[in-house]
């Protein structure tokens, strides 16, 4: 068994596709949507994590991509660099996991590598470049 972690786009075309029915049903995955998200015009994004056997999610990613759906898999990690930090907490908000958080007693902002699915959300809010991905 495997664990990866995937961005699924969608638009108007697919917004009705069942994704994680079709990966549960029909390839043995189990999903678990980290956040997702979706305008007024049916374009959005959802943030899956998913377990299985490799073969199956190979076939499971490729059958979604089939149908259309935008995928991206989300393997590098999030690096914090306390130093740099000034724990302004631009980032904080932008964190769909919640990973990035204030700590209240001290106010400093602080990562957990743990739940942090690399989604890259905070990166640009960074003024200080405290946060990078490493691929």
């Amino acid at each position: 068994m495997i664990e990866k972690k995937f961005r699924i786009d969608f638009d108007e075309s697919n917004v009705l596709e069942s994704v994680t029915y079709t990966l549960v049903s029909e390839f043995n995955l189990k999903p678990n949507v980290l956040r997702a998200d979706i305008g007024g015009d049916g374009h959005g994004f959802m943030l899956l994590s998913l377990v299985g056997e490799k073969d199956d999610m190979i076939r499971g990613i490729e059958h979604i991509r089939g149908q259309g759906f935008k995928v991206k898999e989300l393997n590098g990690h999030i690096f914090h660099d306390y130093d740099r930090c000034w724990s302004c907490g631009a980032c904080v908000s932008l964190c769909p996991t919640r990973s990035i958080y204030c700590v209240p007693e001290t106010q400093e902002v602080r990562l957990n590598t743990d739940t942090c699915i690399a989604c890259g959300s905070c990166i640009n809010a960074c003024s200080v470049k405290a946060i990078q991905l490493e691929l």
